[in-house]
């Protein structure tokens, strides 16, 4: 029976190759306080893969360790992921050591890489190096059953699951959220990283010490990074990368939506993040969104125009003054200027009442009553009898409530 043999993934597809595996790391004592890690490469698994001069994480401890006690280490990742456990083992290497940690990403951190990175209690990318978070993978050589298979598939959950935790202790997303990012396989460029919560600063120039020119030095061997898209990333990266490198400006405005980037399959798609210019006065309001601003202006000069025609229509009987104040003064609706009119011929029609009361009282008119005919002549009659009507009209009005006591 063949041998079974899995190693579960985590990284980006890398070209094949038939070179000597070396150590993906290189430790630099900078002084006694000090140190710097280099990550370069795949992060090897713990036990020897396709040849025997895999270097492992173990090896990888040891040296972490022969440092010493330092106050500060400085990690350069520039990697493209690798075995899971590893990454995981590394990972609690570094929480554990007591300096403080600050991860620089300078070209490409992915998959499993980006385990490590959440190690550090500082994590710097370069504007425009790349982050990429994905669900994990399964290599495997042999013969399987389905239920083989089935097993492997819980397991590679669980391995998921590990990622998630190691990212839910820096990121300030629930694990729904991190299982979506990692679903639809993220790509992050420089500050999309920041604005994802993988990284807290975007490193713009001078960002590495021992850097000189276009080289790095790996394991004391200076290393150009001249033509490296060309020469060493894959096409399908490369492409999707000079895809990004038009990027509009960020800006922050009055109107903006601050949407979470959490990448996409597609690098050539806009980025869902929108922008939206500074608004500062009308001006600039107009100038940035004329039509929003012509459809205001338009709906308001409608409006005006039907408040207006409204209050022409009830004008008869209003004083010219009262109208031009409802119009231009002291603008109110046509309803609310009825109303207000009304209940000013109701005031004006009251008092007038009230003057007939009292010119009535005062003239005695009131308090005069009918007498008996005593011979005079008809006409005489019908005045009198006119005369009565009044006053008792009169006193009707004096006695009555509803006007109020006077």
């Amino acid at each position: 029976m063949k041998t079974k043999k899995t190693r579960i993934l985590n990284q980006t597809p890398t070209p094949a190759t038939n070179q000597k595996i070396n150590k993906f790391w290189n430790f630099v004592n900078k002084d006694d306080e000090s140190a710097e890690l280099q990550l370069f490469g795949e992060i090897s698994s713990e036990d020897s893969w396709w040849n025997e001069d895999s270097v492992t994480y173990r090896d990888f401890i040891a040296d972490l360790n022969a440092l010493g006690d330092k106050k500060n280490i400085n990690v350069v990742i520039q990697s493209s992921g690798g075995d899971v456990f590893a990454a995981n083992a590394i990972y609690n290497a570094l929480n554990l050591n007591k300096a403080t940690i600050t991860g620089t990403i300078i070209g490409i951190c992915a998959s499993a890489a980006t385990i490590i990175l959440m190690a550090c209690d500082k994590r710097r990318i370069a504007k425009n190096a790349i982050l990429i978070a994905h669900n994990p993978s399964i290599s495997l050589w042999g013969s399987y059953t389905s239920e083989d298979l089935l097993e492997l598939a819980g397991r590679t959950d669980r391995v998921k699951k590990s990622i998630v935790t190691a990212y839910m202790e820096r990121l300030d997303k629930t694990e729904e959220e991190i299982n979506q990012i990692m679903d639809v396989e993220s790509w992050y460029v420089g500050q999309e990283a920041v604005d994802a919560g993988f990284c807290d600063e975007v490193i713009e120039t001078g960002f590495q010490d021992n850097a000189f020119s276009n080289k790095f030095s790996v394991n004391g061997v200076p290393c150009s990074f001249k033509n490296y898209l060309e020469t060493v990333v894959p096409d399908n990266i490369r492409k999707k990368v000079q895809a990004l490198s038009i990027t509009p400006p960020k800006e922050s405005g009055t109107f903006s939506n601050k949407n979470v980037q959490k990448g996409s399959n597609n690098m050539g798609e806009e980025s869902t993040k929108n922008t939206a210019p500074v608004i500062t006065d009308a001006a600039h309001l107009r100038s940035a969104y004329p039509e929003f601003v012509n459809q205001i202006v338009t709906d308001a000069v409608n409006t005006e125009r039907e408040r207006l025609k409204a209050i022409d229509e009830i004008a008869s009987g209003i004083p010219d003054d009262v109208l031009n104040k409802a119009k231009y003064g002291e603008p109110i609706s046509a309803a609310d200027l009825a109303l207000a009119q009304m209940k000013a011929n109701n005031k004006a029609g009251q008092q007038t009442l009230n003057n007939i009361v009292a010119d009535l009282t005062d003239s005695g008119a009131a308090a005069v009553g009918s007498t008996p005919n005593a011979g005079t002549s008809e006409e005489d009659d019908k005045k009198a009898e006119s005369e009565a009507k009044v006053n008792n009209f009169a006193s009707f009005l004096g006695k009555d409530k509803r006007r109020g006591a006077k």
